[in-house]
């Protein structure tokens, strides 16, 4: 009568059934405890066990392998290490149902070095099926394929046959190893004993084929097999989401209902991963109306597969509805709404909801903590990431998800300025691979530590630990590109060819943005370009770029004609914005404008950036009332857009309106940056603004924390010396907060207005100052010789042709300088490297 109500799952009638016997025996009160096992209450099972024990009753093999199951199940290590000491004084260490419950203990609690110790105990005539095959899944578990393996051969040398159970534990081991020869050989295996066909190998078979992507062996054994369970569906299934093709997996799915088959939660959670890769959000909600429709309740499991479809179709109010009808939330749930919520830029409620999981104590999986990390790196939240990192030392895992945390760590710390600190984790990696090491160089050029990446670039060439990837170099030349260091971008590209990176677009395009940075490489650069096996439109905007860059406009707008008639697809705003800078540096505003009109025509007009390079051409061209119509016809205003116009304004001497619109520009709420403050002290010098000058120049500092840099004191000196303010400028320059070598340009432009101002003891000062920085830069001695010469002191005008030596200059400067002294009717001295006459004409 107990087993009648228990197996009718009615537990309550099967208790007050065994409450009414006056004395149960053994066999009643196994009866029970194996009533509360099979129903999943294993702590009122092992209760019941307890209270059967205190009854002077002895357990026999069944009634210790089910309070072993419930230890196993409820991770009652402890409790089950007891009853195996019970076990060993009641004799029944050596029957197959306490043995094998025993071993099963012992693998659950990952000890399977005392497990085969045990296993090892067992006489070999008792050693059960259920023994060995328990033994070699917990070496499968471990992905210990020599063992496992050894295990089966051992088990076949002592007669016992593998069945189906074996076969299935061994092929979840090729599943787990990806090893498709063992697969192909074990199904050789299954073929001659005649377990192919059996709904369990069968299906086994079907998921290793399936994972490995061997989707036509799959297929073709599905179709063979007599019987075909949810398992081996969602096996199949499973196998297109892996592959991608969703579309046939979804076939498959309606041929699955057609033949009158019910799905159940692992179905339904892989279609709703198929439906994460279509198009169509309709098919997956009318998915979801089939699940409630089946009846089933939305648990963890189901909802997390929900929100990762709802959120990859960026449906992330569904999503966040669906999470909320989860009734228990583990950390699954959670993890599959934060991820989401970050993937759709809703920053905040991923924040508040990563919060509300620490208290309620779930732990975080190791890709949770990396997606947070990287929110908290693009919100520059560095408290919040250290906390996290301390949360983070307590709870790493395994070397794999370490090492991606440590990588997420060193991103964090880097793209919030924290450098010091990127590179403590960087140093305490036990393990570092290219990303460790793209990281840190990428975080170390992004703060100028340009010298730094080259050295890390050494260190990683003489490591044994990882080589330099593509995105390595990038950062590589991007440094030699900040620090104008040619010879080493030179050694780098080498270094690429020979690797075998040379063909790839993301290096080649860094290699012409460096050397675009030096105007007498813009050779090489082309080289580079034209060796390009795919000419796309990143490589074509960095050439056209870097033509623009070093003033070769006429060869931008020519081969912009070339591509436009050689690819079969439109330009992007880049390289139109890069026509408009070549046709302002032509003032060729007739071209401007055919170019405006394309733009309007394929609706380009409204990106900010274009609009931006239009304003910059008209103002360039001298148009400033078309630049000052664009700009009022504007919706949308940015940064951009007001720094062009204002900077417009000054190039064309309109001082007042330059000044008067970065006003405007702070009324309209936006906050200036360096580059606007550059605009309108330029706007200042035109119009001859000394006050306003000075209070834009320290409010930079005081009241927007700006770091003040040479082209704003070279702003602020140009606008002293244009005023006559000349000593005033000279005591600025040698108050600012810069080594010598960078105020040469604060210098040389106070050289030049002493020229204009006939200035002739300050520029002499000046200039001695410029020569002893550089010596051999020509124009310190052309802007002398020009104060010399507007004052017609003609001897020493001659005087700083002296050191004109070829041997010291070089023979264009020393040529350029004899022109110009001939063009203004003096007799130039003869120099070292002229040995005669002839030689000096």
């Amino acid at each position: 009568m107990i087993k009648f109500y228990a197996r009718n799952c009615d537990l309550k009638y099967a208790r007050q059934m065994f409450e009414e016997i006056p004395e149960p025996n053994l066999v009643s009160w196994t009866s029970m405890i194996s009533s509360y096992v099979h129903d999943g209450q294993y702590e009122v099972g092992l209760r019941m066990f307890c209270l059967m024990c205190q009854s002077a009753l002895r357990p026999n093999e069944f009634g210790f392998s089910l309070a072993l199951k419930a230890c196993r199940v409820m991770h009652e290590f402890f409790t089950g290490l007891v009853i195996h000491g019970r076990i060993l004084k009641s004799g029944f260490e050596s029957y197959s149902f306490c043995s094998s419950s025993i071993l099963g203990l012992y693998v659950e609690c990952g000890d399977v070095e005392d497990a085969y110790k045990f296993f090892n105990g067992i006489p070999q005539e008792d050693r059960s099926e259920a023994s060995w095959n328990t033994l070699i899944d917990s070496y499968v578990e471990m992905s210990n394929a020599n063992e496992a393996l050894k295990l089966v051969n051992q088990m076949m040398h002592h007669g016992m046959s593998p069945n189906c159970f074996t076969y299935s534990i061994v092929l979840k081991l090729c599943t787990n190893m990806l090893i498709p020869q063992l697969g192909g050989l074990i199904h050789g295996q299954t073929i001659k004993v005649g377990f192919e066909d059996d709904v369990m190998v069968g299906g086994a078979l079907v998921d290793v084929y399936a994972k490995l992507g061997i989707l036509d062996c799959a297929c073709q054994l599905f179709w063979n097999l007599k019987e075909k369970d949810n398992i081996v569906w969602c096996s199949l299934l499973s196998g297109f989401y892996q592959i991608g093709d969703a579309e046939q997996g979804l076939n498959f799915y309606s041929l699955f209902l057609s033949q009158g088959n019910k799905p159940d939660t692992f179905t339904f959670s892989i279609v709703f991963s198929l439906c994460s890769n279509l198009v169509a959000a309709s098919l997956g909600t009318q998915l979801h109306c089939s699940l409630v429709k089946y009846g089933f309740m939305v648990d963890s499991f189901l909802g997390s597969s929900l929100i990762n479809m709802y959120g990859s179709h960026g449906m992330i109010s569904d999503a966040y509805r669906c999470f909320h009808e989860i009734r228990v939330k583990d950390d699954l749930c959670f993890s599959a709404i934060i991820s989401n919520l970050v993937l759709n830029s809703n920053d905040e409620m991923a924040l508040e909801l990563f919060v509300k999981m620490r208290e309620l104590g779930l732990q975080p999986s190791q890709s949770t903590i990396n997606c947070i990390l990287r929110l908290l790196a693009d919100l520059n939240m560095l408290k919040q990431g250290k906390t996290l990192h301390s949360h983070v030392l307590k709870c790493l895992g395994d070397s794999d998800s370490k090492l991606s945390t440590e990588n997420a760590l060193i991103e964090m710390y880097a793209k919030c300025g924290a450098v010091d600190d990127a590179k403590m984790v960087f140093k305490g990696m036990e393990v570092q691979n290219e990303y460790s090491w793209t990281a840190i160089m990428t975080s170390l050029g992004q703060v100028g530590q340009f010298e730094g990446v080259l050295r890390l670039f050494q260190d990683l060439l003489g490591s044994r630990s990882a080589k330099p990837s593509e995105f390595t170099l990038v950062a590589v030349v991007q440094a030699c590109a900040k620090l104008e260091a040619l010879s080493q971008g030179k050694e780098v590209h080498g270094y690429v060819v020979k690797v075998g990176f040379g063909s790839h677009p993301f290096v080649e395009s860094s290699l012409i943005a460096m050397y675009s940075t030096f105007k007498s490489e813009i050779q090489n650069a082309f080289s580079v370009f034209l060796l390009m096996k795919e000419l796309d439109l990143v490589s074509w905007s960095t050439m056209l770029t870097a033509w623009v860059q070093n003033g070769y406009y006429e060869e931008a707008l020519r081969h912009f004609a070339e591509f436009r008639s050689s690819l079969g697809f439109s330009v992007d705003e880049s390289i139109v914005s890069s026509c408009f800078s070549a046709c302002a540096g032509l003032a060729a505003m007739d071209m401007g404008k055919c170019f405006h009109a394309c733009v309007i025509k394929t609706g380009f007009e409204y990106h900010l950036h274009v609009s931006s390079s239009i304003i910059d051409m008209y103002s360039k061209c001298g148009s400033i009332n078309e630049a000052h119509q664009l700009f009022n016809e504007m919706e949308n205003h940015n940064l951009v857009i007001w720094t062009t116009m204002i900077s417009g304004y000054a190039y064309n001497g309109l001082g007042r309106e330059s000044v008067q619109l970065f006003s405007k520009m702070k009324e309209a709420g936006l906050e200036p940056d360096s580059i606007a403050f550059i605009g309108v002290l330029t706007a200042c010098s035109h119009a001859g603004l000394v006050t306003e000058g000075w209070n834009f120049f320290k409010s930079m500092r005081s009241d927007y924390d700006l770091d003040v840099t040479v082209n704003h004191y070279a702003c602020m000196v140009d606008l002293l010396a244009r005023n006559e303010q000349v000593q005033e400028a000279e005591s600025l320059i040698e108050d600012a907060p810069f080594h010598l070598q960078s105020k040469y340009l604060l210098w040389k432009t106070l050289l030049g207005a002493c020229n204009t101002h006939r200035n002739i003891e300050i520029g002499n000062r000046i200039a001695q100052k410029m020569m002893d920085l550089k010596p051999k830069e020509p124009s310190s001695y052309v802007l002398l010789s020009n104060i010399y010469a507007s004052a017609s002191m003609w001897d020493n005008s001659i005087e700083c042709y002296s050191p004109w030596d070829m041997d010291y200059f070089g023979e264009t400067e020393t040529m350029l300088f004899m022109i110009w002294f001939l063009a203004h009717n003096i007799p130039p001295l003869p120099c070292a490297a002229a040995q005669s006459s002839e030689d000096l004409n």
